[in-house]
């Protein structure tokens, strides 16, 4: 038995080492470089509201196959020992592999979509996306509760359970949001098809999955497991708001208004929530070690102590999800006034949402001057990542929920 647990994990690691993970990578890299190609040079060229559907259709095929050879082609041709200093394709692929396999479940969930006659606008309660939403949100939510039950039980299976269902729900977050993309061709003759990042109840889905895979990231190099009893609880406490905004009416997939109606919502929104997700991963760096040290500073002999991680390890872990979301948010906001100046002739009208998205952005580089240049670390900076997404919370839902202007788009209906 240990021979074959031996040979499978070596299986699984060869899978990304070496020229295997070469070959794959630069497959993948040539497929997006087709798709590239595709959109530049095919005879109808890229056609915004109809690319989702040009990319499985045959020509779509035919030029993500021929990207795909000559990047294999490129992979089989480099020397071995160039290949190997190519460090970044064993670092790309996982992701890479991520995403085709959460395109390989969006594809598969269509097959169970309803069929073209009972499909309404007014009634989109049989899309198959909500019983995906629904398996995330239950994966997200056992998970919480797995990653509290591991504190109190750090030698059992349970921990490992927390992160395995946290990857389910990722992954079914993700192919959810992909497989509302194409359902919203299937309403209206396909004329309100758009990407899923245009209302709350998407957005939180992108958050959520945003969350976890840094979150993840971070316990899989870190060994910070414990850190996962104060990260999912706060996408837990999401989810609870997602499933109100889903009983309101929130989650019908809605036309576009005519700001949104641009290839900027495609790229402004994601990085936007890569830095909110980092920021909600640095809050419950800073909320863990602030416990901690209450811990240590009342000698208590609490297994928790070792269950989590160190002090130092919490403010390290605090900080780079600090350097992970604040270069994305700070390019988000940079296109986002591009984006502006196209749709309202202007870079900055200090519109409620720019205002405080520029709080944000100065919260947070504060944060990093102060630990660069002071060398400011543990305490100060624990609670400097708590209230900072306090900030980033109502930037992100409180603007949308209470205050209007250009970005009221963003409101509840």
């Amino acid at each position: 038995m240990t021979a074959i647990t031996a040979d499978k994990v070596s299986f699984t690691s060869s899978m990304y080492k070496g020229r295997i993970a070469h070959v794959r990578n630069w497959a993948y890299l040539g497929l997006l470089a087709g798709l590239a190609a595709m959109a530049m040079f095919a005879g109808d060229g890229y056609v915004q509201d109809n690319f989702v559907f040009q990319m499985f259709s045959l020509e779509g095929v035919k030029w993500m196959a021929g990207g795909a050879v000559i990047g294999m082609g490129y992979a089989f041709t480099t020397s071995e020992s160039k290949f190997r200093a190519f460090r970044f394709s064993e670092i790309l692929v996982p992701w890479l592999d991520g995403a085709v396999l959460m395109v390989a479940l969006m594809g598969l969930y269509t097959l169970f979509e309803p069929a073209e006659a009972m499909i309404t606008y007014e009634d989109q309660s049989n899309l198959f996306s909500g019983r995906v939403v629904m398996t995330m949100n239950i994966a997200l939510l056992f998970s919480a509760l797995c990653y509290i039950a591991y504190l109190f039980a750090p030698d059992s299976f349970i921990g490992k359970l927390g992160t395995a269902t946290a990857w389910i729900g990722v992954y079914a977050g993700g192919s959810a949001l992909l497989l509302r993309w194409y359902e919203s061709y299937l309403l209206m003759g396909g004329d309100i098809g758009h990407a899923p990042v245009s209302n709350l109840y998407e957005v939180f889905i992108l958050l959520f999955c945003v969350i976890c895979v840094i979150y993840l990231t971070l316990e899989s190099r870190h060994n910070a497991r414990g850190l996962g009893a104060f990260v999912l609880p706060i996408v837990a406490a999401g989810i609870f708001f997602s499933i109100w905004l889903e009983s309101i009416g929130q989650s019908d997939i809605k036309p576009l208004v005519p700001a949104l109606q641009s290839y900027w919502m495609k790229i402004h929104v994601p990085l936007n929530f890569i830095g909110y997700g980092s920021f909600a991963v640095a809050c419950a760096a800073g909320m863990a070690w602030l416990f901690r040290n209450r811990l240590e500073q009342g000698g208590s002999q609490s297994r928790l102590l070792s269950v989590f991680p160190s002090l130092k390890q919490l403010d390290n872990l605090a900080y780079k999800a600090v350097a992970i979301g604040f270069p994305a948010f700070t390019l988000a906001t940079i296109l986002g006034a591009a984006w502006a100046a196209e749709a309202w002739g202007g870079y900055w009208s200090w519109d409620p949402k720019e205002t405080w998205a520029l709080i944000v952005w100065l919260v947070y580089g504060a944060y990093l001057h102060a630990r660069f240049s002071h060398g400011l670390q543990g305490k100060t900076l624990a609670w400097w990542a708590v209230l900072g997404f306090l900030v980033t919370i109502f930037c992100f839902v409180g603007v949308n929920m209470y205050l209007s202007g250009l970005h009221s788009y963003g409101q509840l209906t």
